[in-house]
């Protein structure tokens, strides 16, 4: 089927989603990547890691002037880092 040649991988479905540039894609890449998260439970997973991610940035540097945010987001990313 030719959907399955032009279907992204998970690879490709992740990159996408991490580059979070999703306005700047065709309409068919933007098809094919809602198409692939619709059946893949672990890409739909990371979608919505990102998402949660994304939103808890915004709402740091909501909170904080920009400086403050950025040095304080770091810190948490290294300690969280030096952790594991």
């Amino acid at each position: 089927m030719i959907l399955d040649k032009l279907m992204p991988s998970c690879q490709e479905v992740t990159r996408k989603l991490a580059e979070g540039d999703f306005d700047n894609l065709s309409w068919l890449t933007r098809f094919l990547v809602r198409m692939h998260l619709s059946m893949c439970q672990h890409c739909s997973r990371f979608a919505r890691q990102i998402g949660l991610i994304t939103q808890a940035l915004r709402n740091i540097w909501q909170t904080q002037p920009k400086s403050e945010a950025l040095g304080a987001t770091k810190r948490r990313i290294l300690a969280h880092l030096r952790q594991s």
